[in-house]
């Protein structure tokens, strides 16, 4: 009966989770969500802080704010479209919001980060560039260090769309994980991205969404979303690494120069696995700008 109830549980907080991230554009009041959870809003207003680690309205928030920051780097929209669509009374709300939250005006933001999109618009375009010889790509823009890493075993959720949606996959993680007790201080996030966004469609792009576990681990069937979570180890190996701070909207720009400048002069040639990040500070309680990704690559040895 414990194990029914917990499922059942976990099973309303998903679909909650589901509910957020499908409808940041519409109003979303505390009765709205506790509906979708079949819970009375006061019940559900306290499962969802302990579960989630964050009130339910702090998590709109945030993920509102996460969604204008993609736009403005990704989209044309103006200011006042974006807020209007993620439901601000005004351009100027949002604007306020977003420098409480990133410590610059959207604008900045915009102006700040924008320009660092490489996106090789065509194919013949990328392969002129490759081709000059008179080009002097920028080998330091960022931090690379050449190392060994070693194994870890995962847990795993898949997530299929947008990479920049993948959080909704690491919160439905968190919660199953957490639920069967496989979260502790020594727990590591990292994410497995194995198709290239400029290339495949958004809705088609896969990932994994995991934590680090004990190795052999293995979840009792019965468990509440066993069923859901898949295993894999990260071998040992020989990586290429850079650490990037900063929004997770911005990841794109160091992957970009990962691959189209610094690895063609490199000499090195990458391992057929894909490429996995591994986040060292929390989402939940750090600022944007100094979020840490360790990003990496195996090489071949």
């Amino acid at each position: 009966m414990k194990v029914q109830t917990s499922m059942q549980y976990q099973q309303r907080l998903q679909r909650v989770i589901d509910y957020i991230y499908q409808h940041l554009s519409e109003d979303l009041t505390l009765e709205q969500l506790a509906e979708q959870a079949w819970m009375s809003p006061w019940h559900f207003h306290r499962i969802y802080r302990l579960l989630a680690e964050e009130p339910v309205n702090m998590t709109v928030r945030r993920l509102r704010l996460q969604s204008a920051a993609g736009q403005l780097l990704r989209s044309e929209l103006s200011l006042l479209q974006i807020a209007r669509q993620l439901r601000y009374s005004s351009a100027e709300a949002l604007s306020r919001a977003f420098r409480k939250q990133y410590g610059v005006s959207p604008q900045q933001y915009k102006q700040q980060y924008r320009h660092q999109l490489t996106t090789a618009a065509s194919v013949e375009e990328f392969t002129n560039m490759m081709l000059q010889p008179s080009a002097q790509p920028d080998l330091q823009a960022y931090p690379i260090e050449i190392q060994p890493f070693a194994s870890v075993s995962l847990v795993g959720l898949p997530h299929q769309g947008d990479y920049l949606g993948i959080g909704q996959t690491f919160d439905k993680l968190a919660m199953l994980a957490g639920e069967a007790g496989l979260l502790d201080e020594q727990s590591r996030f990292f994410g497995l991205y194995y198709d290239d966004p400029l290339t495949v469609p958004a809705k088609d792009l896969r990932a994994l969404a995991c934590v680090s576990v004990p190795t052999e681990t293995r979840l009792d069937p019965t468990q509440p979303g066993a069923g859901q979570l898949q295993y894999l180890d990260l071998p040992q190996g020989i990586t290429v690494s850079l650490l990037f701070q900063g929004d997770y909207a911005q990841l794109e720009q160091p992957y970009n120069w990962l691959f189209g400048q610094w690895l063609p002069h490199s000499g090195e040639e990458l391992a057929d696995f894909p490429p996995f990040e591994e986040y060292l500070n929390d989402v939940k309680d750090t600022p944007p700008a100094e979020l840490l990704t360790q990003m990496r690559c195996y090489l071949k040895r």
